[in-house]
């Protein structure tokens, strides 16, 4: 059952917006901020952003996790909303927008559809069937969780799991989307069995889903999820992660330019 603490009206009180309206939270005593990071696809010769991925959390980070456990589950729903809040500040509409969520706490999502004024999305161009839910762990799913999920899935929302390393795929998730881990990736990239990458990724799309690689960090690596058939890229190599607020440059840049003088992708700017 929903606490009273996640409710909207809760959840509301702990936004702050500033005078340029850029959503903050607070989270006992620590300020909770947003970083967006674009995702690309390929179009024929060309990357161009077609997604976002959200990154929310207490600043800073480490002293966070040292003072609290207690309100963990409050700062994970409160990102959610700052992220769905602050996603027309970064001067790009139409853009999925990816946000992390454990499997365990994908019900207390919820509540941010059904309010529109807490999470904002009458003030940004982003409905539910944007929002990409990237669930993290593999737990037995109880009947509120699988409920959940059911009915983010009426709603329109998508799902995606995340495969590599020690991060199994979640079974009970309808997903439409793999996301390749980043350190996984990277350490599959120096090895022999880099070859094999392609054979995973035409399995998966045999059944009807896109994989996204993330942490590309070079051309080699690029050139590797490239040759590999991915569907979606990200990494520093591509754009770096920036704050709510920031504007970055959509238009399509050639493959080629990318692999052949290492350049960025796209230039963000605050």
């Amino acid at each position: 059952m929903m606490q009273n603490r996640y409710l909207p009206a809760v959840i509301g009180q702990a936004i702050r917006v500033d005078e340029l309206d850029i959503a903050t939270g607070i989270v006992g005593g620590f300020r909770m901020t947003c970083t967006y990071q674009p995702i690309f696809s390929r179009y024929s010769n060309f990357l161009r952003p077609s997604g976002l991925a959200g990154i929310a959390g207490p600043v800073p980070a480490d002293a966070f996790t040292a003072a609290t456990v207690q309100d963990a589950d409050f700062a994970a729903i409160l990102g959610m909303a700052l992220l769905i809040r602050n996603y027309g500040h970064t001067g790009i509409a139409g853009l999925d927008l990816h946000v992390s969520c454990s499997l365990d706490r994908i019900a207390n999502l919820l509540p941010l559809l059904d309010s529109p004024s807490t999470a904002g999305w009458e003030d940004v161009a982003l409905g539910p069937e944007k929002l990409v839910c990237e669930i993290v762990g593999d737990a037995e799913p109880s009947c509120e969780v699988l409920d959940a999920l059911e009915e983010l899935s009426w709603k329109g929302v998508r799902m995606a799991c995340v495969f590599g390393g020690a991060q199994p795929l979640a079974t009970a998730v309808d997903a439409d989307v793999i996301r390749l881990e980043g350190a996984w990736f990277r350490k599959i990239c120096a090895e022999p069995t880099a070859r094999l990458l392609g054979s995973m990724i035409s399995v998966w799309h045999s059944r009807g889903l896109k994989v996204l690689v993330d942490g590309i960090g070079t051309a080699a690596q690029l050139r590797i999820a490239l040759d590999a058939d991915a569907d979606h890229f990200q990494g520093d190599f591509l754009a770096s992660a920036a704050p709510a607020g920031a504007i970055f440059d959509d238009r399509p840049v050639p493959i080629s330019a990318i692999l052949e003088d290492g350049g960025k992708a796209i230039s963000l700017r605050g």
